[in-house]
């Protein structure tokens, strides 16, 4: 298979880029159904400069009903409710927290 030119190159991961960018899918969901190695895209993003800020979509999110004595944390964060309840494992309150930090 022949090498493309950098100029080729630089053109379909430009298409990658935009194609990744306009479907609703995170970027390792979207790598992974289109046999695109992640670590690939990350480089190519950051050379192309496109900055994609960490965005919640409210359709992702389901409102669960919540009884009255149901006390736990409830969390506001740019107009983001998140509520936890007492039984909550201190683990994955630690999980939900680092992922609203935008950490890994």
């Amino acid at each position: 298979m022949p090498i493309a030119s950098t100029d080729e190159q630089k053109r379909r991961w430009e298409e990658r880029v935009r194609q990744q960018s306009e479907s609703e899918q995170s970027l390792s969901k979207w790598c992974r159904e289109n046999q695109v190695n992640y670590d690939s895209m990350l480089y190519w993003r950051k050379k192309l400069g496109v900055v994609q800020p960490r965005s919640l979509h409210r359709c992702s999110f389901k409102e669960l009903p919540v009884s009255i004595e149901d006390a736990g944390v409830n969390i506001e964060y740019q107009r983001i409710q998140v509520h936890f309840s007492k039984n909550l494992d201190p683990l994955i309150l630690m999980k939900y927290l680092r992922a609203l930090k935008g950490e890994p």
